[in-house]
């Protein structure tokens, strides 16, 4: 582990300067704060890696405050309270408050190294076990918002309680909800994926609870609905928006009491996380009356938003790496490297479909180059037609957009819903786009 940063919070100037030099000589980087504002700026400003406060900081309180300050903003730093000579109650009550260990004054040398020691053991530990989990996890970014959502997955993760991951289509939900699957104690049992868009309306509770032999003209027998094949895993339901609301009811009954009931039978219990996920402001449904208020406080217990790709354009070129190696591989193709000018071009798009319009961008690419590279040319073009002499870069990119979103319309009979669902687009979002580029449909 490189040298850890230790940020010493006490408004004590002399036991602060003093420690200070035995941590230096000790290899340590040392960051010092005489004041809450001052630990809070060095805090938002640099990486800290281990913290010691005082038990009285600030001066005539006790150190609670800063501490619970502390576990909400780097709940992963380790803290070493500082107490006085005969304050043990008080530091055995920063422990449970959630700090790492205690030393009092005055402290000598040698003991002090050896409980940082100790510390810096735990926390190099703490930080392989994440990355574990972050590699487990197998979804591509090294941005904030993503390094929130590996949290938030990660601690979701530990708990049998339903999880709700909301972002718009094409952002990673199911990778999400995987993940979560894989990390839990119950990723030795397969998880059960439903597409609730993708169950014709009257079967919904037949498929998800299932029914008792005779319950409804050509139930010949029993049958296990989705929810019994996945009593004792998980259960992913996606795009759970467009359940019906008596379907909403059966499953409220089953996040909240564990219990499934059969068409045509009793109940019976079962055990299972349910992971739901929605592109849809499920709030905005809850006030329209078409979701239940009940299922969506049950449901929302966890919530994870899956960030769209404008709002982590960092991970882009990360991600557009990953799916050039992915593709080549899998078709045994040499392999290809962004040039420059892609590589500029793809930070300047927008992605309305997210993680998924990259990818496809990606592969399309791919088919169509000729070269080691790819260029600006390979996402703009179909590859045997040339760019026209004089157009701009706008004009290029849009011709292509229009050329291609006509030929997979007319593929589908001008369906909106059946190209959407072919581009793995959210449908509003490519109404937009054709208005946008001319294209005038009025088909579903």
């Amino acid at each position: 582990m490189d040298s850890l940063r230790v940020l010493i919070a006490d408004d004590d100037h002399i036991f602060c300067q003093l420690t200070e030099g035995i941590l230096r000589e000790a290899g340590y980087e040392v960051e010092i704060a005489h004041s809450v504002e001052a630990a809070q700026k060095v805090i938002s400003s640099k990486a800290i890696d281990i913290v010691m406060q005082d038990m009285c900081f600030p001066a005539l309180q006790d150190g609670f405050f800063m501490l619970d300050e502390l576990q909400k903003q780097l709940p992963e730093v380790p803290v070493l309270m500082i107490s006085g000579a005969g304050h043990i109650p008080d530091a055995v009550n920063a422990i449970k408050h959630g700090a790492a260990d205690f030393i009092e004054k005055p402290i000598s040398k040698a003991h002090l190294i050896i409980r940082l020691s100790r510390l810096g053991e735990r926390l190099s530990a703490m930080r392989e076990l994440r990355d574990l989990q972050v590699s487990a996890i197998d979804m591509v970014g090294n941005s904030a918002p993503m390094q929130d959502v590996y949290t938030k997955i990660i601690e979701a993760a530990k708990y049998m309680k339903p999880v709700l991951l909301v972002g718009e289509t094409g952002v990673g939900k199911e990778l999400a909800a995987r993940a979560i699957h894989r990390l839990s104690a119950q990723r030795n049992k397969m998880m059960i994926s439903i597409n609730c868009a993708s169950i014709p309306r009257d079967l919904f509770e037949s498929e998800l609870f299932g029914y008792q032999q005779g319950s409804f003209t050509g139930a010949q027998d029993n049958r296990k609905g989705y929810f019994e094949h996945a009593d004792g895993s998980s259960i992913f339901l996606d795009e759970i928006a467009e359940l019906p609301l008596e379907v909403q009811a059966k499953l409220l009954r089953v996040v909240s009491e564990d219990d499934v009931q059969k068409l045509g039978g009793t109940t019976h219990k079962v055990k299972l996380r349910v992971i739901s996920a929605t592109n849809q402001d499920l709030s905005r449904m809850v006030a329209e009356g078409s979701f239940r208020s009940d299922l969506f406080y049950r449901i929302a217990g966890i919530t994870i938003k899956i960030p769209p790709l404008v709002e982590r354009r960092e991970d882009i070129i990360s991600l557009a790496n990953h799916f050039i190696t992915d593709f080549c591989n899998q078709h045994n193709k040499a392999p290809k490297n962004l040039s420059a000018g892609a590589v500029s071009w793809l930070l300047e798009q927008d992605f309305p479909g997210n993680v998924r319009e990259l990818k496809n961008s990606i592969d399309h690419a791919i088919m169509f180059s000729k070269k080691d590279s790819l260029s600006v040319v390979d996402f703009t073009t179909k590859g045997d037609d040339e760019p026209e002499e004089g157009r701009s870069f706008r004009e290029t990119v849009r011709n292509f957009e229009k050329q291609y979103l006509e030929t997979v319309l007319v593929m589908h009979s001008g369906s909106l819903t059946k190209t959407a669902n072919y581009l793995q687009m959210d449908k509003s979002n490519l109404n937009k786009k054709l208005i946008s580029l001319g294209i005038f449909n009025t088909r579903k």
